[in-house]
């Protein structure tokens, strides 16, 4: 069942890519991190599974806009310890500048 349920993140992944990301592209929102928010998500959910990593693209997701965050920001290596009913703790929802190893942060891009 957990097969099931990673594969059905990938195509949700794959969807947001393939539809929504193309229509913000072309209003002029582009993602504001490295690597981008799909192949973040992609990669929270290999590396810590649907629940966990779906929560962590989540909290992505909300941050990638103007006034958000910006910057180098990889999928984390452990996944947080939280309690079982609080899932939302996954996620880093912390707003600003995240600089490139051995740099210094920017001004944030423009949207």
């Amino acid at each position: 069942m957990s097969g099931m349920r990673r594969k059905t993140a990938y195509v949700l992944l794959r969807i947001y890519k393939a539809s929504f990301s193309l229509v913000f592209y072309a209003a002029g929102a582009r993602c504001q991190h490295k690597p981008t928010c799909s192949e973040y998500g992609a990669e929270c959910v290999a590396r810590h599974g649907w629940w966990p990593g779906g929560w962590m693209a989540i909290a992505r997701f909300i941050r990638c806009r103007p006034g958000g965050s910006f910057g180098y920001d990889p999928a984390p290596e452990t996944k947080p310890d939280v309690p079982a009913w609080q899932p939302w703790r996954y996620g880093d929802w912390k707003t600003g500048g995240r600089p490139f190893p051995n740099q210094a942060i920017e001004n944030p891009p423009e949207a």
